[in-house]
């Protein structure tokens, strides 16, 4: 009797169009259907949030359009793989109403299995991930053309006699007159080889003390350019430590001294 009751049980009532409308507009995400024409068939309300066009101003027009110029080539390529099945993601930029670019992620998929078109795809806004990004590469490559540009060695090193470089900056030049690519991992040429002879041993016991005691040294020595010339530098510094206290390297500055 339970089965014939389940079986009488009415199916449940499909949702209007009115209702998938509802849904799709209550989303943050960019909803939109693209024939072979590259035409925008439907598109929800966060469209106009996210491109500052109306949804109907917008619809019957080529979604190219809106894209960066640059971009073009990616889109293009995006749509030839897709071609090849199954659901494709791509970055690209959309030309804001107001003129502003927003940088987009958007996952385009076939919505027949049997032609390639039309296509559905969801599309979100990046662009406060992707502006955040470009701040802290810009901040990065302001600190690194700073740091350039200071007649100063900026370094980190291993702890041996040699102190074998594994970080120099490239300021290290105006100080000792050898290029920074020439000093990294060398032991030919190397901050002990430029160390004064009478000096090296000094400043080696001394760096020893300040590793073990999990302190910062400050030493005043000479040292050789790549000129032959003799100069007295100041060099402040601290160890690098595992999590266990064992020592990984040595990181400070060089400065030359008056």
């Amino acid at each position: 009797m339970e089965i014939l009751k389940r079986a009488l049980k009415p199916a449940p009532a499909q949702p209007t169009e009115s209702q998938l409308w509802q849904l799709l507009n209550s989303l943050n995400d960019v909803v939109i259907a693209i024939d072979d024409r590259h035409r925008i068939l439907a598109v929800n309300q966060c469209w106009e949030k996210t491109t500052g066009f109306a949804v109907e101003a917008s619809l019957e027009q080529c979604f190219t359009d809106f894209l960066h110029p640059e971009d073009l080539g990616n889109w293009q390529q995006v749509l030839e793989q897709l071609a090849e099945g199954g659901s494709q993601l791509i970055w690209f930029r959309l030309l804001h109403a107001s003129g502003e670019i927003r940088w987009c992620e958007m996952r385009l998929q076939s919505m027949r299995d049997d032609s390639f078109y039309p296509l559905s795809a969801t599309l979100c806004d990046i662009t406060p991930q992707v502006r955040n990004e470009q701040v802290r590469t810009a901040s990065h490559r302001s600190l690194q053309s700073l740091v350039d540009r200071l007649p100063a060695m900026l370094y980190r090193s291993r702890n041996n006699h040699s102190w074998t470089m594994e970080y120099v900056s490239s300021g290290c030049e105006l100080l000792t007159g050898h290029s920074a690519e020439s000093l990294l991992n060398q032991s030919h040429i190397s901050l002990g080889s430029m160390i004064h002879p009478d000096d090296a041993d000094n400043v080696w016991e001394q760096v020893q003390v300040a590793l073990q005691n999990q302190d910062t040294f400050d030493l005043h020595y000479r040292l050789t350019k790549a000129c032959g010339e003799e100069i007295r530098v100041r060099d402040k510094g601290r160890g690098l430590y595992s999590s266990s206290g064992m020592v990984l390297g040595v990181e400070g500055v060089i400065l030359q001294c008056n």
